[in-house]
């Protein structure tokens, strides 16, 4: 079934940054396509002064501004526009409201700490296969706690933003002992176990100085994971900006605007892990805006991957015909291996991804065409992913347009000889179904490909006899010999 595209996006309105994020929807996929912030700093002196900044509410009325006119430009009327914690806290906050609904053209809704977690719950949910956890979303002021994948509980918000707990000179000791103490009173915390999920931009940018230091070659946030030892030496570097320069310098280079605060967020992160039984920490960039999205459009039915390959790749009803036929054409050939991702069902929702977007790089320049293909699904924004699973993937297409395909260096580590070999098998294959059929479903549904105990069968019925090629014999050849086969055509 072809899925039901359609564009939206979402305003927030926070404590540190008001933003604009345009969303190509299609299906359960949400994949965005423009994203400007403001750092306008609505919640800088909240804490002294109960009120919004000054200079802040002109900034953020100013982006406003510029935002429903991006808007009207493109045609787009489907919007939503919230505020979160520095607005809900500050005496001016209704004025402020009123203002900015003014300047936006449409009401601005103002968010409870309670829908604040349960949307940024939805965010993350719906952007993670079967994800067991803690969320935590960390903004300028407020951070919220709500567990997911389990029975539902209510979330909760706690002022410990940046902006909430410093103002001036950080005193680390100080510091310390207030998050401890507030996060000890947290039940959510008290009640958690699996990961921690972190949401928030200070918590990408810790996740962005770990692959610095760790000289990490896939630069893509969605899915990275740190340990407890990873957080701590991030942590230390962060503490360390604070009187040596070129920890600051390193701190900076990365987010100019955001490096005053990471102290803050990494010290947050270290007595988080210490507080609650967590295994790790698992970076999302899904949160609050993909959830209040995800709520507006009513939860997703099934897993986001397979929908997210077909709105990046762009495929037409054709493409998804033939990948949908691709994978049924090569999955009962593929070698039986001892579970890659955890179970039979996690492998396969990987091997037919790779079959989706095996026919995505037919306009790329055929000199080019299989490290373009490759580098694209390795980097693509689709979500329900591992690093690990989206690296096979990659792999997998690599191979599927270049028959001895050789990845860059730097990207080997990414994936077990395992799951290289597998990934190897899927692209063989799907050279095969792709030359055997000319790229169409419904002939590579009329042919099977059987796996025998010694044999690799291409069983194709006499009215499709002049399908099989020279080229499909050779490729069929290629493919039973990843498999330690041999190859065999049956025509009847």
């Amino acid at each position: 079934m072809f899925p039901k595209s359609e564009r939206a996006a979402i305003i927030d309105i926070g404590s540190n940054s008001v933003r604009l994020v345009i969303y190509d929807v299609l299906g359960t996929s949400i994949l965005p396509t423009f994203n400007e912030k403001v750092m306008a700093g609505l919640g800088q002196g909240l804490m002294q002064t109960g009120r919004l900044s000054p200079t802040g509410v002109e900034s953020a009325l100013k982006a406003l501004g510029r935002y429903r006119a991006i808007l009207k430009a493109l045609n787009l009327r489907h919007y939503t526009a919230v505020a979160t914690a520095a607005v809900r806290s500050a005496e001016n906050g209704p004025e402020f409201i009123n203002l900015a609904s003014k300047a936006l053209g449409r009401r601005v809704t103002v968010l409870s700490g309670e829908d604040e977690a349960r949307l940024s719950a939805v965010g993350v949910e719906a952007s993670f296969h079967a994800p067991h956890g803690l969320i935590g979303d960390l903004g300028g002021s407020s951070l919220e706690f709500k567990q997911i994948g389990g029975k539902a509980e209510r979330g909760e918000s706690l002022m410990l933003g940046p902006l909430s707990l410093v103002e001036g000179d950080i005193d680390l000791k100080a510091l310390r002992k207030t998050i401890r103490a507030e996060l000890k009173a947290s039940d959510v915390l008290a009640r958690s176990s699996g990961r921690f999920y972190a949401v928030g931009g200070a918590w990408r940018t810790i996740a962005k100085l770990n692959m610095q230091l760790e000289n990490y070659a896939l630069q893509v946030l969605q899915g990275y994971q740190l340990s407890k030892t990873q957080v701590d030496k991030v942590a230390k570097l962060c503490f360390d900006s604070l009187t040596n320069s070129t920890a600051r310098a390193m701190l900076e280079s990365i987010d100019k605007r955001r490096a005053k605060h990471l102290p803050v967020a990494a010290m947050l992160l270290q007595e988080i892990l210490a507080t609650g039984r967590l295994e790790g920490v698992t970076i999302s960039s899904a949160g609050l805006r993909e959830g209040v999205l995800r709520d507006a459009l009513g939860a997703p039915s099934h897993d986001p991957l397979m929908d997210g390959a077909i709105a990046f790749a762009r495929l037409d009803k054709n493409q998804i015909l033939f990948g949908e036929a691709l994978h049924e054409f090569i999955a009962p050939a593929l070698a039986p291996e001892p579970d890659l991702f955890g179970s039979p069902a996690a492998d396969a929702r990987i091997e037919k991804t790779a079959c989706m977007m095996a026919d995505s790089a037919g306009r790329f320049h055929p000199d080019h065409r299989s490290i373009m293909a490759y580098d694209q699904a390795l980097r693509a924004p689709y979500v329900g992913v591992s690093h690990s699973e989206r690296a096979l993937i990659a792999y997998a297409i690599g191979c599927r347009y270049e028959k001895d395909f050789k990845r860059p260096d730097d990207y080997v580590g990414l994936t077990t000889p395992e799951q290289d070999e597998r990934a190897r098998q899927i692209g063989s294959a799907m050279r095969l179904g792709a030359v055997f059929s000319g790229r169409s479903g419904p002939i590579l549904q009329r042919a099977r490909l059987v796996r025998t105990h010694d044999a690799l069968e291409l069983r194709v019925s006499n009215a499709d006899a002049a399908m099989v090629s020279d080229t499909v014999e050779r490729r069929l050849s290629q493919t039973a010999s990843q498999l330690r086969l041999k190859p065999d055509v049956v025509i009847s």
